[in-house]
Protein backbone atom coordinates (compact mmCIF):
# COMPACT_ATOMS: atom_id res chain seq x y z
CA UNK A 1 0.00 0.00 0.00
CA UNK A 2 2.70 2.61 1.10
CA UNK A 3 4.46 1.87 -2.72
CA UNK A 4 1.52 2.33 -4.14
CA UNK A 5 1.13 5.93 -2.33
CA UNK A 6 4.32 6.64 -3.01
CA UNK A 7 4.06 5.98 -7.13
CA UNK A 8 0.74 7.76 -6.71
CA UNK A 9 2.74 10.72 -5.10
CA UNK A 10 5.48 10.77 -7.88
CA UNK A 11 3.16 10.75 -10.72
CA UNK A 12 1.22 13.52 -9.31
CA UNK A 13 4.36 15.68 -8.65
CA UNK A 14 5.53 14.52 -11.94
CA UNK A 15 2.16 15.73 -13.56
CA UNK A 16 1.84 19.15 -11.88
CA UNK A 17 6.08 19.55 -13.07
CA UNK A 18 4.75 18.95 -16.43
CA UNK A 19 1.86 21.60 -16.20
CA UNK A 20 4.13 23.79 -14.31
CA UNK A 21 6.07 24.24 -17.69
CA UNK A 22 3.68 24.22 -19.96
CA UNK A 23 2.24 27.76 -18.56
CA UNK A 24 5.99 28.62 -18.87
CA UNK A 25 5.98 27.84 -22.67
CA UNK A 26 3.68 30.59 -24.45
CA UNK A 27 3.20 31.28 -28.38
CA UNK A 28 5.75 33.28 -29.74
CA UNK A 29 4.18 37.08 -31.40
CA UNK A 30 5.28 38.15 -34.63
CA UNK A 31 8.55 39.87 -33.99
CA UNK A 32 8.92 43.84 -34.47
CA UNK A 33 12.01 44.52 -36.32
CA UNK A 34 13.76 47.13 -37.99
CA UNK A 35 16.64 46.24 -40.98
CA UNK A 36 16.46 42.60 -39.21
CA UNK A 37 17.04 43.65 -35.58
CA UNK A 38 14.54 42.92 -33.32
CA UNK A 39 12.67 45.83 -31.25
CA UNK A 40 12.95 45.07 -27.46
CA UNK A 41 9.00 45.23 -27.17
CA UNK A 42 9.35 42.92 -24.36
CA UNK A 43 9.67 45.64 -22.46
CA UNK A 44 6.92 47.75 -21.56
CA UNK A 45 8.43 50.93 -22.06
CA UNK A 46 9.52 50.74 -25.61
CA UNK A 47 6.26 48.71 -26.33
CA UNK A 48 3.94 52.03 -24.95
CA UNK A 49 5.96 54.50 -26.56
CA UNK A 50 5.92 52.48 -29.91
CA UNK A 51 2.14 52.41 -29.64
CA UNK A 52 2.00 55.90 -29.11
CA UNK A 53 4.15 56.94 -31.84
CA UNK A 54 1.99 54.35 -34.12
CA UNK A 55 -1.57 56.15 -33.29
CA UNK A 56 0.09 59.28 -33.75
CA UNK A 57 1.09 58.30 -37.52
CA UNK A 58 -2.11 56.86 -38.46
CA UNK A 59 -3.75 59.84 -39.84
CA UNK A 60 -0.13 60.89 -41.71
CA UNK A 61 0.79 57.01 -43.18
CA UNK A 62 -2.86 56.99 -44.35
CA UNK A 63 -2.51 59.90 -46.22
CA UNK A 64 -3.91 59.30 -49.73
CA UNK A 65 -1.08 61.36 -51.73
CA UNK A 66 1.37 59.71 -49.05
CA UNK A 67 0.51 56.04 -50.04
CA UNK A 68 0.51 57.07 -53.96
CA UNK A 69 3.95 58.34 -53.53
CA UNK A 70 5.23 55.35 -51.92
CA UNK A 71 3.96 53.27 -54.70
CA UNK A 72 5.61 55.67 -57.19
CA UNK A 73 9.33 55.92 -55.33
CA UNK A 74 9.52 53.00 -53.30
CA UNK A 75 10.54 50.30 -56.35
CA UNK A 76 12.77 52.42 -57.63
CA UNK A 77 14.51 52.59 -53.77
CA UNK A 78 14.20 49.20 -52.98
CA UNK A 79 16.08 48.03 -56.16
CA UNK A 80 19.19 50.72 -55.18
CA UNK A 81 18.84 49.38 -51.66
CA UNK A 82 18.98 45.67 -52.84
CA UNK A 83 21.77 46.38 -55.44
CA UNK A 84 23.71 47.71 -52.43
CA UNK A 85 23.41 45.13 -49.93
CA UNK A 86 21.57 47.47 -47.79
CA UNK A 87 18.13 46.48 -45.91
CA UNK A 88 15.06 46.95 -47.43
CA UNK A 89 13.74 49.13 -44.15
CA UNK A 90 15.49 51.89 -45.21
CA UNK A 91 13.59 53.15 -47.33
CA UNK A 92 10.88 54.33 -45.01
CA UNK A 93 13.24 56.86 -44.23
CA UNK A 94 12.41 59.28 -47.07
CA UNK A 95 8.72 58.91 -45.27
CA UNK A 96 9.81 60.00 -41.63
CA UNK A 97 12.33 62.64 -43.49
CA UNK A 98 10.20 64.44 -45.75
CA UNK A 99 7.07 62.52 -47.01
CA UNK A 100 8.79 62.31 -50.20
CA UNK A 101 8.13 66.14 -50.99
CA UNK A 102 11.22 68.35 -52.06
CA UNK A 103 11.40 70.25 -48.74
CA UNK A 104 13.64 72.42 -46.89
CA UNK A 105 14.17 72.36 -43.08
CA UNK A 106 15.21 75.61 -41.15
CA UNK A 107 19.02 73.43 -40.53
CA UNK A 108 19.35 73.72 -44.69
CA UNK A 109 18.63 70.07 -45.02
CA UNK A 110 16.94 69.51 -48.56
CA UNK A 111 15.19 67.39 -50.97
CA UNK A 112 13.43 63.54 -50.03
CA UNK A 113 16.42 62.08 -47.95
CA UNK A 114 16.85 66.10 -46.36
CA UNK A 115 20.08 66.35 -46.94
CA UNK A 116 22.49 69.26 -45.68
CA UNK A 117 24.50 70.64 -48.31
CA UNK A 118 28.25 69.71 -47.02
CA UNK A 119 26.45 66.02 -46.83
CA UNK A 120 25.46 66.13 -50.23
CA UNK A 121 28.47 68.18 -52.00
CA UNK A 122 30.63 65.07 -49.92
CA UNK A 123 28.81 62.47 -52.35
CA UNK A 124 29.70 64.30 -55.68
CA UNK A 125 25.58 66.54 -55.93
CA UNK A 126 26.06 69.65 -57.36
CA UNK A 127 23.87 72.06 -55.01
CA UNK A 128 23.79 76.02 -55.67
CA UNK A 129 21.80 78.50 -56.23
CA UNK A 130 20.75 77.36 -60.24
CA UNK A 131 20.83 73.41 -59.05
CA UNK A 132 20.21 71.36 -55.81
CA UNK A 133 20.74 68.04 -57.17
CA UNK A 134 19.06 67.08 -53.40
CA UNK A 135 16.21 67.32 -55.48
CA UNK A 136 16.47 64.32 -57.92
CA UNK A 137 15.40 61.09 -56.42
CA UNK A 138 17.78 58.97 -57.97
CA UNK A 139 20.92 61.12 -57.25
CA UNK A 140 19.99 61.95 -53.63
CA UNK A 141 19.20 58.13 -52.91
CA UNK A 142 22.76 57.56 -54.03
CA UNK A 143 23.92 59.91 -52.02
CA UNK A 144 21.81 59.01 -49.10
CA UNK A 145 22.85 55.34 -49.24
CA UNK A 146 26.48 56.23 -49.25
CA UNK A 147 25.93 58.22 -46.49
CA UNK A 148 24.02 55.75 -44.53
CA UNK A 149 26.80 52.69 -45.74
CA UNK A 150 29.53 55.20 -44.50
CA UNK A 151 27.78 55.70 -40.56
CA UNK A 152 27.14 52.15 -40.45
CA UNK A 153 30.48 51.01 -41.02
CA UNK A 154 31.92 53.72 -39.08
CA UNK A 155 29.99 52.39 -35.73
CA UNK A 156 31.14 48.73 -36.54
CA UNK A 157 34.67 49.90 -37.06
CA UNK A 158 35.08 51.95 -34.06
CA UNK A 159 32.93 50.51 -31.50
CA UNK A 160 32.16 46.89 -33.14
CA UNK A 161 28.06 47.36 -33.14
CA UNK A 162 26.46 46.02 -36.43
CA UNK A 163 23.31 48.26 -36.13
CA UNK A 164 20.92 50.11 -38.51
CA UNK A 165 19.25 51.37 -35.58
CA UNK A 166 22.36 53.07 -34.68
CA UNK A 167 22.72 54.41 -37.95
CA UNK A 168 19.66 55.56 -38.48
CA UNK A 169 19.63 57.28 -35.34
CA UNK A 170 23.01 58.89 -36.47
CA UNK A 171 21.20 59.85 -39.66
CA UNK A 172 19.39 61.96 -37.90
CA UNK A 173 21.18 62.66 -34.74
CA UNK A 174 24.75 63.19 -36.02
CA UNK A 175 27.85 60.48 -36.04
CA UNK A 176 29.73 62.98 -33.64
CA UNK A 177 27.07 63.34 -31.20
CA UNK A 178 25.99 60.23 -31.03
CA UNK A 179 29.42 58.65 -30.23
CA UNK A 180 29.74 61.08 -27.36
CA UNK A 181 26.78 59.63 -25.88
CA UNK A 182 28.69 56.11 -26.61
CA UNK A 183 31.22 57.14 -25.21
CA UNK A 184 29.33 58.01 -21.89
CA UNK A 185 28.56 54.41 -21.51
CA UNK A 186 25.29 54.06 -23.63
CA UNK A 187 25.23 51.77 -26.37
CA UNK A 188 21.57 51.61 -27.06
CA UNK A 189 19.18 53.45 -29.04
CA UNK A 190 16.13 52.64 -26.52
CA UNK A 191 18.40 53.50 -23.25
CA UNK A 192 19.73 56.75 -24.68
CA UNK A 193 18.89 60.61 -23.24
CA UNK A 194 18.41 61.74 -26.69
CA UNK A 195 16.78 65.14 -27.66
CA UNK A 196 13.45 65.14 -28.10
CA UNK A 197 13.39 64.60 -32.24
CA UNK A 198 15.97 61.81 -32.43
CA UNK A 199 14.22 60.10 -29.49
CA UNK A 200 11.19 59.01 -31.31
CA UNK A 201 12.71 59.57 -34.84
CA UNK A 202 13.39 55.39 -35.14
CA UNK A 203 10.35 54.92 -33.23
CA UNK A 204 8.76 57.17 -36.57
CA UNK A 205 10.45 54.86 -38.99
CA UNK A 206 9.05 51.65 -37.38
CA UNK A 207 5.60 53.38 -36.91
CA UNK A 208 6.02 53.78 -40.88
CA UNK A 209 6.64 50.39 -41.62
CA UNK A 210 4.42 48.83 -39.71
CA UNK A 211 1.45 50.84 -40.96
CA UNK A 212 2.60 50.16 -44.43
CA UNK A 213 2.55 46.62 -44.44
CA UNK A 214 0.44 46.04 -41.24
CA UNK A 215 -2.23 48.82 -41.99
CA UNK A 216 -5.17 45.98 -40.88
CA UNK A 217 -3.43 45.84 -37.34
CA UNK A 218 -4.09 49.24 -36.66
CA UNK A 219 -7.41 50.65 -36.60
CA UNK A 220 -8.51 53.77 -35.17
CA UNK A 221 -7.90 53.73 -31.39
CA UNK A 222 -6.69 50.48 -31.49
CA UNK A 223 -5.72 49.42 -27.53
CA UNK A 224 -4.45 46.15 -27.54
CA UNK A 225 -0.63 45.84 -26.99
CA UNK A 226 0.57 43.78 -30.25
CA UNK A 227 4.20 44.45 -29.36
CA UNK A 228 5.15 42.45 -26.66
CA UNK A 229 5.89 38.96 -27.60
CA UNK A 230 5.61 35.92 -25.55
CA UNK A 231 8.74 34.70 -25.17
CA UNK A 232 9.54 30.86 -25.02
CA UNK A 233 11.42 30.09 -21.99
CA UNK A 234 11.75 27.68 -19.51
CA UNK A 235 11.41 28.35 -15.40
CA UNK A 236 10.73 31.98 -14.94
CA UNK A 237 9.45 33.93 -17.53
CA UNK A 238 10.89 37.06 -18.76
CA UNK A 239 10.07 39.98 -16.06
CA UNK A 240 8.61 43.10 -17.32
CA UNK A 241 10.91 46.46 -16.85
CA UNK A 242 7.86 49.53 -16.09
CA UNK A 243 10.81 51.60 -15.23
CA UNK A 244 12.82 53.93 -17.73
CA UNK A 245 15.35 54.39 -15.34
CA UNK A 246 15.72 51.02 -14.94
CA UNK A 247 15.75 50.32 -18.87
CA UNK A 248 18.62 52.86 -19.28
CA UNK A 249 21.09 50.75 -17.16
CA UNK A 250 20.40 48.18 -20.26
CA UNK A 251 23.21 47.92 -22.75
CA UNK A 252 23.24 46.89 -26.59
CA UNK A 253 24.59 43.11 -27.34
CA UNK A 254 26.90 44.02 -30.46
CA UNK A 255 26.24 42.04 -32.83
CA UNK A 256 29.62 42.20 -35.30
CA UNK A 257 29.81 39.65 -38.60
CA UNK A 258 31.85 38.54 -40.68
CA UNK A 259 30.13 40.90 -43.76
CA UNK A 260 32.15 44.23 -43.82
CA UNK A 261 29.33 45.83 -44.86
CA UNK A 262 27.63 47.71 -48.04
CA UNK A 263 30.35 48.77 -50.14
CA UNK A 264 30.78 52.65 -51.28
CA UNK A 265 32.26 51.57 -54.96
CA UNK A 266 28.84 49.04 -55.04
CA UNK A 267 26.17 51.68 -54.44
CA UNK A 268 27.83 54.42 -56.18
CA UNK A 269 27.62 52.47 -59.70
CA UNK A 270 24.57 51.33 -59.40
CA UNK A 271 22.22 52.65 -62.54
CA UNK A 272 18.72 53.93 -62.59
CA UNK A 273 16.32 50.87 -62.90
CA UNK A 274 14.55 50.39 -65.88
CA UNK A 275 10.54 49.49 -66.15
CA UNK A 276 10.97 46.16 -66.65
CA UNK A 277 13.72 45.19 -63.88
CA UNK A 278 11.60 47.33 -61.67
CA UNK A 279 8.60 44.59 -62.73
CA UNK A 280 11.13 41.54 -62.55
CA UNK A 281 11.68 43.21 -58.97
CA UNK A 282 7.72 43.37 -57.76
CA UNK A 283 7.04 39.48 -59.38
CA UNK A 284 10.47 38.20 -57.12
CA UNK A 285 9.81 40.22 -54.04
CA UNK A 286 6.32 38.82 -54.33
CA UNK A 287 7.20 34.95 -54.66
CA UNK A 288 10.31 34.70 -52.40
CA UNK A 289 9.96 32.45 -49.14
CA UNK A 290 6.38 32.44 -49.18
CA UNK A 291 3.78 29.89 -50.28
CA UNK A 292 1.08 31.63 -52.09
CA UNK A 293 -2.88 30.68 -51.96
CA UNK A 294 -5.19 31.03 -54.42
CA UNK A 295 -8.70 32.87 -52.88
CA UNK A 296 -12.20 34.07 -53.87
CA UNK A 297 -14.12 36.85 -52.13
CA UNK A 298 -17.67 35.43 -51.15
CA UNK A 299 -20.83 37.56 -51.05
CA UNK A 300 -21.53 41.19 -51.88
CA UNK A 301 -20.66 44.09 -49.83
CA UNK A 302 -22.30 47.67 -51.47
CA UNK A 303 -21.92 49.65 -48.57
CA UNK A 304 -18.77 48.20 -46.93
CA UNK A 305 -17.31 50.11 -43.65
CA UNK A 306 -14.61 49.86 -41.23
CA UNK A 307 -14.83 46.40 -39.18
CA UNK A 308 -17.43 44.54 -41.23
CA UNK A 309 -16.82 40.39 -41.96
CA UNK A 310 -15.83 39.39 -45.02
CA UNK A 311 -15.64 35.77 -46.30
CA UNK A 312 -13.00 34.68 -47.98
CA UNK A 313 -12.81 30.86 -49.89
CA UNK A 314 -9.83 29.13 -50.41
CA UNK A 315 -9.13 27.14 -53.58
CA UNK A 316 -6.16 25.52 -52.32
CA UNK A 317 -5.23 23.88 -49.27
CA UNK A 318 -4.39 26.23 -46.48
CA UNK A 319 -1.93 25.17 -43.90
CA UNK A 320 -0.62 27.24 -41.20
CA UNK A 321 0.47 27.12 -37.41
CA UNK A 322 -3.18 27.74 -36.58
CA UNK A 323 -4.13 24.65 -37.98
CA UNK A 324 -5.15 23.29 -41.52
CA UNK A 325 -7.70 24.09 -44.24
CA UNK A 326 -9.03 21.68 -47.01
CA UNK A 327 -9.80 23.27 -50.27
CA UNK A 328 -13.39 25.03 -50.81
CA UNK A 329 -13.01 25.97 -46.66
CA UNK A 330 -14.38 29.68 -46.30
CA UNK A 331 -12.23 31.67 -44.15
CA UNK A 332 -13.36 34.98 -42.59
CA UNK A 333 -11.68 38.16 -41.17
CA UNK A 334 -12.37 41.99 -40.67
CA UNK A 335 -11.65 44.76 -43.10
CA UNK A 336 -10.19 48.11 -42.83
CA UNK A 337 -10.51 51.27 -45.59
CA UNK A 338 -6.84 52.77 -46.02
CA UNK A 339 -7.33 55.30 -48.48
CA UNK A 340 -9.22 53.47 -51.60
CA UNK A 341 -8.00 50.10 -50.35
CA UNK A 342 -9.25 47.23 -47.77
CA UNK A 343 -7.00 45.60 -45.82
CA UNK A 344 -8.38 42.45 -44.33
CA UNK A 345 -7.27 41.05 -40.40
CA UNK A 346 -7.54 37.57 -40.93
CA UNK A 347 -6.75 36.21 -37.57
CA UNK A 348 -3.81 34.27 -38.03
CA UNK A 349 -1.61 35.14 -35.27
CA UNK A 350 1.21 33.12 -35.37
CA UNK A 351 1.70 33.20 -39.35
CA UNK A 352 1.99 35.65 -41.79
CA UNK A 353 -0.91 35.74 -43.46
CA UNK A 354 -1.82 38.72 -46.06
CA UNK A 355 -4.22 38.62 -48.39
CA UNK A 356 -3.02 40.19 -52.10
CA UNK A 357 -5.41 41.19 -55.18
CA UNK A 358 -5.23 39.49 -58.21
CA UNK A 359 -2.29 42.50 -59.34
CA UNK A 360 0.09 41.74 -56.65
CA UNK A 361 -0.65 44.45 -54.18
CA UNK A 362 -1.26 44.23 -50.66
CA UNK A 363 -5.16 44.32 -49.74
CA UNK A 364 -8.12 44.64 -52.70
CA UNK A 365 -9.42 48.03 -53.92
CA UNK A 366 -12.64 49.18 -52.69
CA UNK A 367 -14.47 48.99 -55.74
CA UNK A 368 -13.16 45.12 -56.57
CA UNK A 369 -14.98 44.09 -53.20
CA UNK A 370 -17.76 41.83 -54.83
CA UNK A 371 -18.55 38.51 -55.31
CA UNK A 372 -15.94 35.74 -56.79
CA UNK A 373 -13.45 38.41 -56.92
CA UNK A 374 -9.94 36.82 -57.22
CA UNK A 375 -7.12 37.30 -54.10
CA UNK A 376 -3.94 35.76 -53.48
CA UNK A 377 -3.16 34.35 -49.82
CA UNK A 378 0.52 34.68 -49.14
CA UNK A 379 1.52 32.58 -46.67
CA UNK A 380 4.99 33.20 -44.58
CA UNK A 381 5.75 30.37 -42.41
Amino acid sequence: MQSLETSFMKNIVFFIGIVSNLLCLTTTARDITFCGERIPVEHSFVAKKLMSVIKQQIPYANLPSLRRDAKRYFPMIEYMLRKSNMPDDLKYIPIVESGFKNATSKAGAQGFWQLMPATAMDWGLIVNASMDERNDIYKSSIAAMRELARTFKAIKRDYRISSWVMTAAAYNYGIGRLYDKIKAGSNNYFSMQLNPETAVYVYKIIAIKELFEFPELYIKNFQQNYFNPKVVTQGEPEKIIEDQAAFSKLTYTAKVDANTGPEDAAIKSIQKPTEKELKNQKNEKFKKAAKLISAQLVGRYPEFKDGDAIQIKLQDDLQTLNGYQREGAVIQGKGWVVDDRVFIDLGFDTDNVILYDKESEQGIPLKSLKNKEPVVLRVQN
